[in-house]
């Protein structure tokens, strides 16, 4: 059995799932202790303990076959990284993506213990994996005045910092920035940078809305930061939270929908805003200024729909607000923003203005 590192939050969670009452009527004062210790885990935390590390791709349990993407997708996987990078991290797995491959769910690489054989041979596969062919592309050499504006973009006008950490500075949701050169390949950053859904189905990162020029400067920024890779500090309760589907935010109905604006919300906004629109998502401690907290209803009432749509549209820079908040509108439709915009509503119970609810024009 590979090595996951579990908290004692999660073996306990897992403890409880995996057993029965009968059993549990024998546990030792350890475990009593740990029950303890934290309250709060039930058997139903388990589950998703269960579910979120893809437990049951190796075990069985009746009530465990609700699988969850606990990983990413290795099709394509050397299109995407370097092969000398890839043995090295199957040798000795660190964490990538501090809060899961799916932003929430505290999934994680298990150590295999895998030989120095074992680890050449398996990157040496996935190394020949190539997915579909990137057009080929190179970085700019740049001078040190277009790093030093680089830099000063990334820091005070896009949105990077939000999820990625650069340095001591940024967000905890996707991988570290350092070191890119390391583990990616050129043509995939660039590719991925301009539509990451294209190239990652499923990830909450959405396309970018800069033009191309703008795009080649930061690939080839980071591609000649002077930062070495690191593992990023992997969230240690993440594990514990319910798993959630992230199939429903596809669905683009006709008309905005509460359900698709709550699963869309869920994936793509609570990291930051918290599940329940009170601005303490697990990503908020690491931005600048706090999240918007979508339930005050108080505050929400003066900001008309259009200005919510703009702001999830165009990201916080447009309204003057924090520029870590990125721009959705190059991933989610109008209608998904719409459903989105009606879902705050139903967080804050709260309408807009009512003059920009009147359904006048202004002269």
């Amino acid at each position: 059995m590979p090595r996951f590192d579990l908290t004692e939050a999660e073996r306990l969670a897992l403890a409880l799932f995996v057993t029965n009452e009968r059993e549990l009527q024998g546990v030792d004062d350890a475990f009593r202790s740990a029950q303890a210790r934290h309250p709060g885990v039930t058997r139903e935390t388990g589950r998703d303990v269960y579910l979120n590390l893809g437990c049951g791709a190796c075990h069985t349990h009746p009530e465990g076959d609700g699988a969850v993407a606990a990983a990413p997708d290795l099709s394509g996987e050397g299109g995407r990284v370097r092969e000398d990078w890839l043995e090295s991290y199957l040798s000795d797995p660190v964490t990538i993506r501090p809060a899961g491959a799916v932003p929430g769910r505290g999934s994680r690489m298990p150590d295999f213990r895998l030989t120095a054989d074992e680890a050449s041979a398996l990157s040496s596969y996935l190394a020949a994996q190539r997915g579909t062919p990137l057009p080929a592309w190179q970085a700019d050499r740049l001078s040190p005045f277009s790093m030093q504006k680089a830099e000063t973009l990334l820091r005070d006008r896009w949105s990077c910092l939000g999820c990625h950490q650069l340095g001591p500075d940024g967000g905890g949701i996707g991988p570290r920035l350092d070191g890119v050169s390391e583990r990616l390949r050129p043509e995939f950053l660039r590719a991925f940078i301009e539509d990451p859904g294209h190239l990652a189905p499923g990830t909450v990162m959405p396309a970018s809305l800069e033009q191309p020029d703008r795009l080649d400067l930061m690939a080839s920024f980071l591609l000649q930061h002077p930062g070495t890779w690191a593992a990023g500090e992997r969230h240690e309760r993440l594990a514990l939270s319910p798993a959630l589907d992230p199939a429903t935010e596809t669905e683009d109905a006709e008309a905005p929908s509460l359900e698709v604006g709550e699963a869309l919300y869920q994936r793509r906004c609570a990291t930051c805003h918290g599940v329940t629109g009170a601005g303490d998502g697990f990503n908020a401690p690491y931005l600048p200024v706090v999240p918007t907290v979508h339930a005050d209803g108080e505050a929400m009432s003066l900001r008309p729909d259009d200005t919510l749509y703009d702001g999830i549209h165009a990201g916080g820079w447009i309204l003057g607000k924090s520029h870590r908040m990125p721009a959705f509108g190059g991933s989610l439709s109008p209608t998904q923003i719409r459903s989105l915009v009606l879902y705050i509503r139903q967080l804050c119970s709260c309408e807009g203005p009512a003059w920009s609810r009147d359904g006048r024009r202004g002269s």
